[in-house]
């Protein structure tokens, strides 16, 4: 007979499902969907299914140390482990530690780490990976509603009719809520989909519309959208003047983009900008959902901004729509509720604001003053603190930032600089860089609150004994605490004791939660809207428009560095596979990371499927299998939990950019170089070559004025300096290079000196190897305009201007190449 052993919140993405563990007839512990949990109603993906069988792999041992990283660790007791912590931070001022936390832990593990960092170690030197992936989105909540927290909840898909999903790949990373999506399309067939996303996803291909935009540019699109939006009058006058304010600022920006420069720079037909407009125009209910092809970005903050700003002119929340981030991670919301971040208190307050202040500091029973007015660094920020020693205590816990944070060599490099503690339940690649490890328990194990997506609050209820040397995520800190004479602040006996403690933090403000106990979960606050009377707790009540200002990556795509590099997850793995890992059912297909190339850009480079190939980027180089699919031109996309035990984690690649706002790093847009494998053999067919030279006769008298339009058509795209003299040296070489071509083919010593010297004026002018498509196309228009031939003489001609091109551009490659060699060198000096 089954028995039930606990309901709880699944631990991975942050959709939420309801779990339900049991013990099967066999006594196998195993999971299925909570049918009674009220956010997900019983559904579940693959991922939590073979959970129980791995939890205990890779399990860290009991408490480790060494005092050099040369040294081998050795087991010591928990009371030598907490004597070391608490030395550590007697001797250290308060800013000279760190402290790394995870969306991870339960809601009570957050609050208590909170407390300990900003009440009584007196920093804000705590920021959470939640940074990596959620800040963009806070931000964006912020500025526009005047808090975090999304508007709307999951019942809203069951009556939209248009759903938008912007730099999320749904169907991989968040499949219960995609799949209700598509139930709700089987439903009502006219509702539609539409991906924005330089990489064909599995969402994608199942969408009515994929808008595949460069990466980066997705400011600039919903810029475009609100222009013509506001230009074809399809805007909500009613709603913006009763609650809203700060329109004509933003439409005022937006009027930059017009769609024939958008498509542009967004590498899309000017047409689906036109149709995303409809979408928004005309559509009963609109919900647009995105993750981190949006907040993963220098320019973040104003991704969101710009789409919550279209939102807002077409009057889309509550019943007419929803502007929804997906979180990525089970309890990000959590963490966000109680202030995990450099600048957060518990109950969505600020450090920032002193009327915050003094509540925490009277509720936590310290001296006024003891809580810092300005936020503390945030991780990224934090890394060159490290590095020249100003932080020398960093305390991670929960998370395995050896391989999700971005410039891996330079954050290597702080790691070996600092003293540094793991806190987790398995050996990660962490540990590697750790003087201190201490075991931890993990969902399972213990009790407590997690908050999904769309704000429901679930209690989780353990399954499993953890292993005897195990310690709660909150105890730890608690032990610490008494070691510093902070024991009667810290005296918890349970989870329970700090919920109850915590939840007072919340009265009377949006995430209200002050009534609720563990028996009343799951529940979810602020109810399905949470602006139900479309009031906002801005000082005016309104939401906010903001202009939504685009500003390039911090990566430029020059050669030899030309490709972007986008990464994101994989199906059936989770963040650095420290479970999903151990499971062979979820390995299978997935088993070593990958590179997705595009299938032109592949011939291009000689690559085959399955072909180990090198990307480098000015931060350091990986080896990876490449795998050819349908992704944008120019840009590659790679999975970036895969650790070092693969040997190559993608994000030693990967840009520490970050967005001026939220501070959240550029993990979707690294410039990379990536180096042909087998040349491409150009060819031109007999039949080509008897076409151009019949036809050279009538063509040679006008030449030179075809070359000189074509070439002077590179002012177009941007090419400086471009003189008179440049021009015609250019022209007179080129018009040469073909006569020889076509009359003497066998003088190739003066058709080589001809290319070089072309080559050499392309450099001088900085044009890049990916002009070549543009020259050729510029000659081909200029052509059409001089002559009057067949359409199969022109194709001829194109071909041949291209194949006499490939020449002079493998020069320009090398001297790129060389370049770049260069500077890295004396970079690394």
């Amino acid at each position: 007979m089954e028995e039930i052993l606990a309901t709880a919140q699944c631990p991975y993405c942050g959709v939420g499902c309801g779990l339900e563990i049991f013990k099967d007839k066999k006594g196998r512990i195993k999971v299925r969907g909570d049918k009674n949990h009220s956010a997900t109603k019983g559904d579940l993906c693959l991922k939590p299914i073979p959970y129980p069988k791995v939890m205990n792999i890779g399990r860290v041992p009991s408490p480790l140390y060494r005092e050099s990283k040369k040294d081998q660790f050795r087991k010591i007791s928990w009371e030598e482990a907490f004597e070391i912590i608490a030395s550590k931070l007697r001797q250290n001022k308060p800013d000279h530690n760190y402290f790394y936390i995870s969306g991870q832990l339960t809601t009570e593990d957050s609050y208590v780490i909170n407390k300990f960092v900003k009440g009584f170690v007196r920093t804000n030197n705590i920021d959470a990976n939640s940074r990596l992936c959620m800040a963009s989105a806070v931000m964006g909540y912020k500025m526009a509603f005047g808090s975090d927290g999304p508007p709307g909840s999951y019942e809203d898909i069951d009556d939209a009719d248009a759903f938008i999903f912007a730099g999320s790949n749904a169907a991989w990373t968040h499949p219960v809520l995609f799949k209700r999506v598509l139930k709700r399309r089987k439903e009502n067939p006219d509702a539609k989909i539409i991906v924005i996303d330089p990489v064909f996803t599995e969402t994608a291909e199942k969408a009515d519309l994929w808008i595949d935009i460069n990466p980066g540019t997705d400011t600039v699109l919903f810029n475009s959208v609100l222009y013509l939006l506001s230009k074809k009058g399809w805007i909500d006058y009613s709603f913006i003047s009763k609650h809203t304010e700060g329109f004509d600022d933003a439409v005022k920006e937006a009027e930059k983009y017009p769609p024939e420069l958008a498509s542009k720079i967004c590498g899309i037909k000017e047409s689906l900008i036109y149709k995303l407009t409809e979408i928004y125009a005309f559509s009963e209910k609109v919900i647009s959902f995105w993750t981190m092809g949006f907040n993963q970005s220098s320019n973040g903050t104003m991704k969101n901004i710009s789409l919550i700003n279209v939102h807002l002119s077409t009057g889309r929340i509550n019943e007419k729509g929803c502007p929804f981030s997906l979180t990525g991670q089970p309890n990000a919301m959590g963490g966000r509720e109680v202030g995990y971040l450099v600048n957060g208190l518990p109950g969505y307050r600020d450090v920032r604001n002193k009327e915050d202040r003094v509540f925490m500091e009277q509720f936590w029973e310290i001296p006024e003053g003891s809580i810092k007015g300005t936020p503390g660094l945030t991780i990224v920020e934090a890394v060159d603190s490290m590095i020249n020693g100003d932080i020398n205590l960093l305390w991670i816990v929960c998370t395995n930032p050896a391989v999700t944070m971005p410039n891996l060599n330079k954050f290597w490099r702080a790691l070996r600089n600092t003293f540094v503690i793991v806190q987790d339940a398995y050996l990660t690649d962490s540990v590697d860089y750790a003087n201190l490890v201490l075991p931890a328990t993990q969902w399972g194990e213990k009790e407590g609150v997690m908050t999904g997506s769309d704000r429901t609050v679930t209690y989780n209820r353990p399954f499993a004994d953890p292993p005897p040397q195990c310690k709660h995520d909150w105890e730890i800190f608690c032990e610490v605490a008494k070691k510093l004479g902070w024991g009667e602040h810290f005296s918890y006996k349970n989870a329970r004791e700090i919920f109850d403690e915590y939840k007072k933090t919340t009265k009377g403000r949006l995430c209200d939660i002050s009534n609720w106990n563990y028996e009343d979960l799951p529940k979810q606050w602020g109810g399905k809207w949470l602006y139900k009377e479309k009031r906002f707790p801005t000082p005016s009540g309104k939401a906010k428009f903001n202009p939504a200002a685009f500003s390039p990556p911090a990566d430029t795509t020059e050669y030899p560095y030309s490709f972007v590099l986008t990464t994101g997850r994989t199906k059936k793995q989770w963040h650095t596979m420290t479970r999903t890992g151990k499971a062979m059912e979820l390995l299978r297909g997935e088993s070593e990371p990958f590179i997705l190339i595009n299938e032109e850009d592949a011939l291009d480079l000689g690559i085959f499927d399955n072909d180990y190939i090198n990307i480098k980027s000015v931060r350091g180089q990986i080896y990876i299998k490449a795998k050819i699919g349908k992704i944008k031109k120019g840009v590659v996309f790679a999975p970036f939990g895969y650790g070092k035990i693969y040997h190559f984690p993608t994000n030693i690649t990967v840009s520490d950019a970050v967005d001026p706002i939220s501070k959240e790093p550029e993990l979707k847009f690294s410039s990379v170089f990536i180096k042909q494998k087998k040349k491409r053999i150009y060819k031109l067919s007999d039949e080509v070559y008897q076409k151009v030279k019949s036809s050279y006769p009538q063509v040679e008298r006008f030449l030179d004025e075809v070359l000189e339009k074509g070439f002077s058509s590179l002012s177009v795209v941007g090419i400086k300096n471009l003189q008179r003299d440049f021009i015609d040296d250019l022209s007179q070489n080129m018009k040469e290079l073909m006569d020889i071509f076509i009359n003497r083919p066998a003088d190739w010593d003066r058709a080589n000196l001809l290319s070089e010297n072309i080559a050499k004026i392309y450099i001088k002018l900085k044009i890049q190897p990916h002009h070549q498509t543009l020259l050729t196309d510029f000659f081909r228009k200029s052509f059409e305009k001089v002559f009057d031939l067949p359409e199969e003489v022109v194709q001829a001609w194109q071909y041949t201007f291209d194949f006499l091109a490939y020449r002079i551009f493998e020069e320009v490659k090398k001297h790129y190449e060389s370049e770049a060699l260069k500077k890295n060198s004396e970079d690394q000096q």
